[in-house]
């Protein structure tokens, strides 16, 4: 009997008298932990407005549930869920690779795309998410999509969170309007394992030398506080000194004496190039009039 344990013994009646026997004492049964959903992936990203993205993921039951996949999901920003097709054109497996085609966006932007698995016997998993930076290749601009693997060094918003490493993933737009002084866009970064998801507010400035990109800024952390930001990032596509794009995001509290609270190039100089490799997605640069 799942849930139960059987005790034999002494058991008292009603009379307070005592007769031998066995009664259940019932139990909590463990939780089985839900369905993993991994390796979401928008492609391309960046990419610019009016384009398709097709998205995929992977969704397991292999060492949860144990129960066939019998559907995925994803969202845009929270929105309303949207179904996904198996890769192999039916959901028929413990394990499966999903796919779907996101409609184009019209404007430039990121967004959060998650997916999220249910099995047959109706369990539906944790999601998990990506950033997709979405540009208009007629303006200048800076944008990059992905994520990189967060060093132990990197996280010291909380206690909790120093010391902590896995993937913490990004994405971004920056960009000159026409004649502005300052530089317009959005950018976000999120830890999820150290609990910070950072949101950027304003911009401050934007610097656009060749292949290295550098902006400054104001955000919020998990929707409230005052921190600065400052993020160095490097296109592999316009230099041969690497082939890989390299990232790094350096988030300080402005009303904590700017102690710094992430940084993955801790006690790097601000005016270093980032060496930080990507694990996936890219980095692009555009120049107004190229």
């Amino acid at each position: 009997m799942s849930g139960t344990t059987v005790v034999i013994g002494a058991i008292l009646d009603d009379d307070n008298g005592t007769n031998s026997g066995s009664a259940y004492v019932f139990e909590p049964t463990s939780v089985v932990e839900g369905l993993i959903t991994s390796n979401v992936v928008a492609t391309p990203n960046p990419v610019a407005v009016n384009n398709l993205i097709t998205l995929t993921a992977s969704v397991d039951n292999t060492v949860t549930g144990g129960s066939n996949i019998a559907s995925a999901d994803y969202t845009i920003d929270g929105g309303t869920p949207v179904g996904m097709a198996a890769q192999d054109s039916a959901f028929d497996e413990v394990s499966e690779l999903v796919t779907a085609v996101v409609p184009a966006f019209a404007a430039a932007g990121v967004h959060q795309l998650c997916v999220s698995g249910t099995d047959s016997a109706s369990n539906t998993g944790d999601e998990d998410c990506t950033f997709l930076a979405v540009h208009d290749p007629v303006a200048g601009f800076v944008a990059g999509g992905g994520w990189i693997d967060s060093p132990a060094t990197a996280c010291y918003l909380t206690a909790a969170c120093e010391g902590l490493t896995g993937k913490a993933n990004f994405g971004f737009v920056s960009r000159y309007k026409k004649g502005a002084q300052t530089p317009t866009g959005n950018t976000e970064f999120q830890f999820k394992v150290g609990d910070l998801n950072f949101h950027s507010g304003t911009y401050e400035w934007l610097v656009v030398a060749n292949h290295r990109a550098q902006y400054k800024g104001v955000g919020t952390i998990n929707g409230g506080g005052n921190y600065g930001f400052m993020l160095f990032v490097i296109d592999a596509n316009l230099t041969p000194s690497t082939d890989v794009d390299l990232f790094r995001i350096k988030i300080w509290d402005k009303d904590n004496g700017d102690m710094v609270v992430y940084d993955n190039e801790l006690g790097g100089a601000d005016d270093a190039d980032p060496t930080t490799e990507i694990g996936g997605g890219s980095i692009k640069f555009h120049s107004q009039g190229n």
